[in-house]
Formats: C-alpha cells, structure tokens, sequence
C-alpha cells in the first residue's frame, strides 16, 4: 500500500506594505497591522501555510503571527538575491525578476486562497490574478485599501469566483479553509 503525504493548505496573506513604503501618501494604521498578525497565527494554528509577498507591513505581521503559533512562512521574492525577506520568513522563494509585478503572479498562483487586507496597487494585483485563476478571495472588511474599494461579489460579468467578506480575522481564516475545501471537494 503506498501511502499519500498529507499536504498542507498554503494561503496567502496581502495587503499594505510597510509603512515605509508610502512616504508620500496616507500610512496604514497599527490596527491593520494587529490584524494581519491574528491572520496568520489563526492559520497557523489550523496548520496553514502561510505565503507572503516578504516585506514589511501585512506581510511582515502576518508571517510573525504564524511564527507564534509554530507555523511555517513562506515569502516571494523579486529579483534573484536571497536574504531580502523580513525576519519571520522560513522559506524564499526567488522569482528572478526584478520588475514590479511579476512576484505578485507567482504568490498568487501558489497559494489555494488568498486572504486580503488592505492594500494598495499590488494587491488589487494579486486579486485580479487570484480572480482570474478561479482562486477564492477573501476580504477583510474595515481594513482600508482595496479591501474597502472591492464592493463587488465578482470582478466582472463572467463571475469567476465569488469574493467574499469577512468581518473579523477569525471569519476570514474559516471562509477561506472553507472555500478551498469546496473547490477540493469538487474536483
């Protein structure tokens, strides 16, 4: 008998970056950042992993909540130069790239849900890419950014998938489980 490895969910967390990345504009509150951190270590906990962009801001926050609950990070990376991620990051992955907007297909493409909050360009992105590639999304109301600007349940008339919102991270996390559990189960 040969017996199949358990494999892990991997779920992206996106949204705002770092504080210093929006020098010229209005910066993201702490609260988002709080929140990010619940994110991940509620994914952790339910053995997640947990897939980020691996800068500051949502993504820095969401991979150090994982690493409180023992959970594994994973960050993409522009450009081909390891070392850049923030601390909680276990794994880089390297997309080779150096242009803006290519690591944000690769994030997206491995991960089975994506989790959204806040965000500015990069992140409409990701939900675009996650949108056309049948992904489930998931919005965290009341985080700014395109999470607030997103009031659709679909992108276009196509319907691809339908983007739900969740009022608290604890929502989120099930919504997403969820979701990708039903497109599992479909298949």
């Amino acid at each position: 008998m040969i017996k199949q490895n358990k494999k892990k969910l991997q779920i992206g967390v996106i949204g705002y970056a770092g504080k210093e990345e929006y020098s010229n504009g209005v910066k993201p509150s702490d609260n988002i950042f709080d929140l990010a951190e619940e994110v991940g270590f509620l994914l952790a906990k339910q053995g997640v992993v947990v897939v980020t962009g691996g800068k500051g801001g949502v993504m820095e926050r969401s991979a150090k909540g994982a690493k409180k609950a023992g959970g594994l990070t994973v960050g993409v990376i522009s450009g081909g130069k390891r070392f850049k991620s923030n601390k909680f990051t276990d794994v880089e992955i390297l997309t080779g790239m150096d242009s803006k907007g290519l690591d944000e297909i690769f994030l997206v493409l491995m991960c089975d849900a994506l989790i959204t909050i806040g965000g500015g360009a990069g992140t409409l992105q990701e939900i675009t890419v996650a949108y056309r590639n049948k992904k489930p999304v998931i919005i965290l109301e009341n985080s700014g950014g395109w999470s607030e600007k997103i009031q659709e349940e679909y992108l276009d008339e196509r319907r691809t998938v339908q983007i739900k919102r969740a009022k608290s991270p604890e929502e989120a996390v099930k919504l997403a489980i969820k979701n990708i559990n039903k497109i599992y189960a479909e298949k």
